[in-house]
Order: structure tokens, then sequence, then C-alpha cells
């Protein structure tokens, strides 16, 4: 990569992660891509050329957000040790992520929730979506073996079982976290508390 396309990309970069910052700071509505602009220290006609439409900035800053479950979800899922080990890794990092990166969370849910309103398709959505695509399918290795090694119940449908521990796994977390200073008081159960119950609860289905 020569240094044209090095400030290229890096300006890229900047822009998306100060959109992320400021979206989730204040509403996809109502940040101006003038906002945006300024933040990433460029002009607004720089900016446009970039993303000539806000929904394309909001799906690259989603894109950007999620990418880096993927190349964890890889790690875990190719690494020794059984499908049940493997499985409980994962959830122990979703566990994890939930509880030390809240913004990182606060805004993939926002923004689902923004693309799930809107009247029409949000341009390049299906780059997020093949995103989540690529995340399910590193899961093959491990829904493979554990129709194999013993280490899950031999009567489940493997895939369809540990597919939708995952996703009520993260969210289940995600909501309870995003939601705690609105919906539970000092004398309620702690949402890390009732994620443990739920991973265990999960766990114990599978189980021999």
């Amino acid at each position: 990569m020569n240094k044209r396309q090095q400030n290229k990309e890096e300006r890229l970069n900047r822009i998306i992660e100060q959109a992320e910052l400021l979206f989730l700071k204040d509403g996809f509505e109502r940040v101006q891509m003038q906002d945006i602009a300024d933040a990433a220290e460029i002009g607004v006609a720089t900016l446009f050329r970039y993303f000539p439409k806000k929904d394309q900035l909001i799906v690259a800053a989603a894109v950007r957000n999620l990418a880096p479950t993927l190349e964890t979800f890889k790690k875990l899922t190719t690494t020794p040790g059984d499908a049940y080990t493997r499985l409980e890794a994962i959830l122990d990092y979703l566990l994890e992520q939930q509880m030390k990166q809240t913004n990182h969370s606060r805004f993939r849910e926002a923004f689902e929730s923004y693309a799930s309103f809107v009247t029409s398709p949000l341009p390049d959505i299906d780059d997020y979506i093949e995103l989540q695509r690529e995340i399910m399918k590193t899961l093959e290795p491990l829904i493979e073996d554990g129709k194999t090694d013993g280490s899950l119940r031999g009567n489940l449908d493997v895939k369809a079982t540990v597919v939708t521990i995952i996703n009520a796994f993260g969210t289940f977390g995600n909501n309870i976290i995003l939601k705690s200073h609105i919906s539970y008081l000092k004398e309620d159960i702690e949402p890390f508390i009732q994620q443990r119950v739920l991973k265990e609860m999960l766990l114990a289905y599978v189980r021999p």
C-alpha cells in the first residue's frame, strides 16, 4: 500500500470511528454529516465522497462494530477441545464483552433497532447481513464435532440448538445490561448474576 492509499485508509477509519461515537452519543437521526466531518477533521465535501448518504455511514459503522466478533468466533470455534468446551468459551466471551464494553453493545442494539424501523432497506445493509452469516459459519466445526464427540446430548438437533443458545444468550445479555439503569433496583438480582444463571441453564440443557 502506497502512502496515498494509506492516508485514504486512515481517513476512512477515522470517519467511521468518529461517526460511531457521535451516533452512540446523540442518536442516528440527530447527527448530521457536518457533525461527523467536524469530528473527523475533514471537509463535509470530502465526507460525501466517501459516503454519499448518511445511512451508508451508519451501516459502515455497524460493520466495524461487529467485525471483531467474527475474528474471535473463528478462534474460539477452532481451538482444541470438545464441542461443549468451545460452546462454553463462546458464552464466556459474550458475557465478558457485555460486561466490559457496554458502549459496544449499546451501538449494536441501537443500530439493529434503527434498521428494523426504516421504511426501506438501508444501503449496503447486505454487508452487515453477510458479516452475520460469516459469524454463524464459524460455528460449523463446533457443530460437526458436537454430533460425534459425545460432549453434547445425543438426541439434540446440534445446529439448531447451538445457534439458538448463542443468539438467546447474546440477546438477553445485551438487553439486560442496556436496561439495567432503568429496570433494576439495588434489591433486585444483578444483571451479571442473571446472565450467569442463564448460562448454566443453557449449558445444562446440552450436557449428556
